[in-house]
């Protein structure tokens, strides 16, 4: 069975082939820098994909069922069921993962920012805006999930509609979800400081403990903060206030570290080393690796053999 498209002016369907899975994707456009897509797919067999995001892209997305994992930059992420990320990525290359035999339903509203900023009245929400997007700039973010959020992608994926009529539906609820994710999200505030408490300051300490106790397998921003008794908003921008860093940017660091033990005391190869310390896939992890030490991991392990046989004639030349 081969795949059909099913398309108007402002609407395609995809329906994949049977050797790959059930299921179909919908893109509705509706106009140009701005479009919904629907994914509701079953796969046969675990998927892993490699996409280059080639221009600016703002996209929030909705997980309704399925498993996504991705890595890019050095950084990862991990998207279950019910659960909405908000990326704003430019340039960069993607590596996904999707497992077989569970049924993937993803609401995507994807925006340039050149589309988003327009919507901006003056000089001042024009800067709140820019503000809002270089906090998510490079990253892949998990906002916090709420019953409006939840009714609001129920009512675009089963929107009843035809027509002109089904792309002004499309675009007020595509503006609604974007202005509760601002709100969810702590638009206006973001850039600014924030006021720690002495209790939000020990469990924010807690969380840095859990970074890297967990820096292998990381813990989701979800399950941190539901661990520390912390919202998803104040526990990003409280830890970057408190500690200096992102809590990707600790996780990261914490496992270059932990890398170069399982180099130096395991001797383990470059992709044992990958696996170990939570990469699935090594080009990822050698980037990351030299972009924080300089240099890739063969050639550090070549660097290291030198000097222990250096070390090693030491005593002959001093005799």
């Amino acid at each position: 069975m081969k795949h059909r498209i099913a398309y108007n002016a402002s609407e395609q369907r995809l329906t994949i082939p049977s050797h790959i899975g059930q299921g179909s994707i919908t893109r509705t456009r509706i106009r140009p820098g701005m479009e919904i897509l629907y994914t509701d797919i079953t796969f046969e067999q675990d998927m892993k994909l490699h996409i280059q995001e080639a221009c600016p892209l703002f996209e929030l997305s909705y997980c309704l069922s399925g498993e996504i994992y991705c890595e890019w930059d050095g950084k990862d992420s991990h998207t279950d069921k019910q659960t909405g990320n908000v990326l704003f990525l430019d340039d960069v290359q993607v590596y996904e993962e999707k497992k077989a035999g569970i049924r993937n339903q993803l609401l995507e509203v994807r925006l340039s920012p050149d589309e988003l900023l327009h919507y901006a009245g003056d000089v001042t929400e024009k800067g709140q805006m820019e503000t809002w997007l270089k906090h998510h700039r490079g990253n892949i973010d998990r906002y916090p999930d709420t019953p409006a959020i939840q009714k609001c992608v129920s009512e675009l994926i089963h929107c009843t509609y035809h027509g002109t009529m089904k792309r002004l539906y499309m675009e007020s609820k595509a503006l609604e979800f974007i202005a509760l994710l601002g709100e969810s999200d702590g638009y206006g505030s973001v850039g600014g400081s924030m006021t720690l408490r002495h209790d939000d300051i020990t469990k924010l300490k807690r969380v840095h403990e859990l970074v890297q106790i967990h820096c292998e397998q990381p813990l989701s921003i979800r399950e941190l903060a539901k661990r520390a008794g912390l919202n998803e908003f104040k526990l990003k921008k409280g830890f970057r206030e408190l500690f200096g860093v992102l809590i990707f940017e600790l996780v990261r660091q914490k496992r270059m570290e932990k890398a170069l033990w399982y180099m130096e005391v395991e001797r383990l190869n470059v992709g044992e080393m990958a696996v170990s310390v939570g990469y699935s896939n090594v080009s990822n992890f050698t980037t990351t690796f030299r972009k924080h030490y300089g240099c890739n991991p063969s050639e550090y392990l070549k660097h290291m053999d030198q000097q222990k046989v250096e070390r090693n004639r030491l005593p002959n030349n001093l005799n």
